[in-house]
């Protein structure tokens, strides 16, 4: 095959260090369409220059002189090969695939599971399995009591992480246990972080969710309702629903949500889900104003808020988020040592005391004070449940940390419960 001028296309890039101190670079689709993959520092570096505009005697020239190392058009060849074969090159032959896998996407009544075999078990019974030992783990909270459940609690909603099982597994166990044990709900509002550009700020998919252990079905009555809420507000109008029905089809935020609760309780009760993801928040913290100040955000918490109470304590809320992400793989420039992680820990601290408070604005303000340095995964989700719950005490189950051997990345999260804040429930 000819590459003229070849095109990465849009990926994730970040630096892993090998346990001999080589550090190489991972590459991954936020789209799904390619496996990820590791190259050398010399070939990530090539494959950056590939913006569609380099031939192949342009990429050979810009390479030597931005490293000082030659390179032989054969191995430039053979990367733009390698990369083409594995789908990372923006051209006729991924384009038409990508045309064939959206429209089979958008007319399928069912989102698949988009990560199962990935991170976690694709097989039930090797499901249930791993999530077993989430539960029964050394930080693990216990195996659910699934005769708990009176509602007499009132549990009005969870936070749980949305990083992988591996690594934020028994954080996530601790936050459903209680949803296990405390709520009778049969409707979850499912928000979850939209981690690609979205052009909405809040956006649903009216699809059902496939997991490994059955399919999950979406509450469209509610959506409905929802939607009509929202176009009887003076704002309504700067909320398309619809307009992302693409930012669903990979996103983890919300299908590790919902496989946790299949698991926890599919043949057990029946249940549907309202899933909303939720774009970025940071066009706020630029411009220095409050999301409430958005006619956007105030428009659909508004509707939300209306349409779930309706429901009464048949709904429960469940936040996928996680905190904060920082070292070399985010773009900052030291390694971290025990110190800054301390520092991490007490600064995610004091947001989780805003979250318990319910202070949707006090947690805004302690990111955007900070222009989000430690870039905090959850800030639009979680901001959106608490406007939306309105008063309620919070209570921390579990704070985590997640970091790499090598110090060059952390992410912190932590699973939390929320009750009606004139609650008297003790401990």
């Amino acid at each position: 095959m000819s590459f003229q001028q070849p095109r990465l296309r849009r990926v994730d890039s970040f630096p892993v260090s090998q346990p001999g101190g080589e550090v190489v670079f991972a590459l991954r689709d936020p789209e799904g369409f390619a496996q990820p993959i590791v190259v050398p520092y010399p070939a990530a570096m090539l494959a950056a220059l590939m913006d569609g505009s380099r031939t192949l005697a342009q990429l050979q020239a810009d390479f030597q002189q931005r490293t000082g190392q030659a390179v032989a058009p054969d191995d430039i060849n053979g990367l733009i090969q390698s990369l083409d074969d594995r789908w990372y090159l923006d051209n006729e032959r991924f384009r038409a695939r990508w045309k064939r896998e959206i429209e089979i996407y958008l007319n399928s009544p069912v989102r698949p599971a988009a990560h199962a075999g990935k991170a976690y078990a694709a097989e039930p019974d090797a499901l249930r399995a791993q999530f077993d030992e989430l539960f029964m783990s050394e930080n693990g909270p216990g195996a659910p009591n699934f005769n708990a459940a009176s509602g007499s609690s009132r549990l009005r909603a969870i936070m749980a992480p949305h990083i992988d099982f591996h690594r934020g597994g028994p954080t996530f166990a601790w936050a459903y246990k209680k949803l296990v044990e405390e709520s009778t709900a049969d409707v979850f509002v499912i928000l979850g972080t939209a981690h690609n550009p979205t052009n909405s700020l809040f956006s649903v998919t009216k699809k059902d969710f496939a997991t490994p252990l059955g399919t999950v079905e979406t509450d469209r009555t509610l959506i409905s309702r929802l939607a009509a809420a929202l176009k009887t507000s003076s704002a309504g109008g700067e909320v398309n629903l619809f307009a992302d029905e693409l930012a669903h089809r990979q996103e983890h935020s919300i299908e590790f949500q919902v496989v946790f609760l299949q698991y926890l309780l599919g043949g057990r009760r029946p249940f549907k889900i309202l899933p909303i993801l939720v774009g970025s928040f940071h066009p706020f913290i630029a411009a220095q104003t409050a999301p409430s100040d958005s006619p956007a955000v105030k428009a659909f918490v508004e509707s939300l808020r209306q349409v779930a109470a309706a429901q009464g304590e048949r709904v429960c809320f469940i936040n996928g988020s996680d905190l904060a992400h920082i070292g070399q793989r985010y773009g900052d420039h030291a390694f971290l040592d025990r110190e800054r992680l301390n520092v991490q820990a007490q600064d995610d601290r004091g947001l989780l005391d805003a979250v318990a408070a319910s202070d949707a604005e006090r947690f805004f303000r302690h990111v955007a004070a900070h222009k989000d340095r430690n870039r905090i995964c959850g800030l639009s989700p979680t901001y959106t449940m608490l406007e939306t719950l309105g008063p309620t005490r919070g209570e921390l189950l579990r704070y985590d940390q997640a970091v790499e051997l090598d110090g060059t990345a952390c992410v912190s999260f932590a699973s939390m419960a929320f009750y009606d804040a004139a609650s008297d429930r003790t401990a």
